[in-house]
């Protein structure tokens, strides 16, 4: 190993973006990636949009990339890179895409590439909240997933199905619950109605008659209904019944969740992780006492680290120990020095897809 190295390691989200470029130091044993520290570089950027071709995510990574070299022309010597994405199973056209995108900007010329590892969210805020032991975690943030795995064999996902569909309990599902509370009011309808939404969303969005236009027409849609959790939270901490009976819903969701990603293989071991855990007592309270009733026998630990953190011990495994990572459609692929050089138009994409046996029920 040469003296100077880097990896760097990449969390694209629903909520925004972030890059870290991170020196690898060689202690007694092995290279290992070290905590934060003065050398780091950090970067951070929009968020995903969806468009009618899916999602944009590569471009972001091109987009941070691009921005790193130009912030830290000194990191030039990148041993492995990583990322994590939102909606990489679902929304997320080709994962060799963002491959390209990590190579294109890192490789400093070198045609053969550089170890590259392209991961689903769920898969880097399980690595980040369990420092990378087998269990459950659920990852909560404008969308929710949970993920149950053994790292092995054992691979279950549970929601993260987007704001239409599910995503129980997220951001974007409080906001829209919220709304649906401050429409209520505004109708005049006997029940589940806050006056206190209705004014903390009317200062925000504008007259009640507007919203669907404002916000049907969005490819942004989830952000901006996640973008009024915030209000939801402050009319439950001033005591609005209905916003309280929001956050709490919004904890119960969670919970069964995380209870059903917990599935036979999976070790009763189970962290939450995301923003939205930060409302507090109002959600985490009803998130506890629900995983309470329905997995009594599991072990809820606090979150060890963040997505990004994920990423990075996912890039520093690649750096210094390639072979103990494997690939695991559709969760992780791995792209790399091993094919042709990414300029070649004519040559196949270096990028492997490894299927392994799981189990997604």
């Amino acid at each position: 190993m040469r003296g100077d190295e880097w990896v760097v390691a990449l969390d694209i989200g629903g909520s925004g973006s972030r890059l870290v470029a991170r020196r690898l130091v060689l202690d007694a044993a092995r290279a290992v990636v070290p905590g934060p520290g003065q050398d780091d570089v950090a970067i951070t950027g929009r968020p995903v949009a969806v468009t009618p071709d899916g999602s944009d995510a590569a471009a972001v990574v091109a987009e941070l990339v691009v921005r790193l070299r130009a912030a830290a022309p000194h990191v030039t010597a990148v041993r492995a890179a990583a990322v994590g994405a939102t909606g990489l199973a679902s929304l997320v056209r080709d994962p060799a895409e963002l491959h390209r995108a990590l190579r294109s900007g890192l490789a400093d010329g070198d045609r053969r590439g550089l170890p590259s590892a392209v991961a689903a969210d769920a898969l880097t805020a399980h690595l980040g909240a369990l420092g990378g032991r087998p269990g459950a975690v659920v990852a909560v943030g404008t969308g929710a997933i949970a993920l149950g795995t053994d790292l092995e064999t054992v691979w279950h996902r549970v929601d993260g199905w987007g704001h239409l569909l599910g995503d129980l309990g997220a951001g974007s599902w409080i906001g829209a619950q919220g709304l649906r509370a401050a429409v209520a009011a505004h109708d005049g309808r006997d029940n589940g109605g806050s006056t206190a939404l209705l004014a903390a969303a009317t200062e925000r969005f504008g007259p009640v008659p507007t919203w669907p236009g404002g916000l049907y027409t969005r490819p942004d849609r989830a952000q901006v209904l996640a973008s009024f959790a915030p209000d939801v939270t402050a009319a439950a901490q001033a005591g609005d019944p209905v916003a309280r009976q929001v956050l709490a819903g919004a904890g119960t969701h969670l919970a069964t969740t995380l209870a059903a990603a917990l599935v036979d293989g999976v070790p009763p071991l189970a962290a939450a992780t995301g923003g939205v855990l930060a409302i507090g007592p109002l959600l985490t309270g009803a998130f506890r006492a629900r995983l309470a009733v329905l997995r009594p026998d599991v072990e809820l630990v606090p979150a060890a680290g963040t997505p990004l953190d994920g990423a990075l011990l996912l890039a520093g495994r690649l750096a210094t120990d390639p072979a103990a990572v494997v690939g695991h459609e559709p969760w992780l692929t791995l792209g790399g020095p091993a094919g042709p050089a990414p300029s070649d138009p004519t040559a196949p994409d270096p990028t492997t897809h490894v299927p392994t046996t799981h189990e997604e029920d």
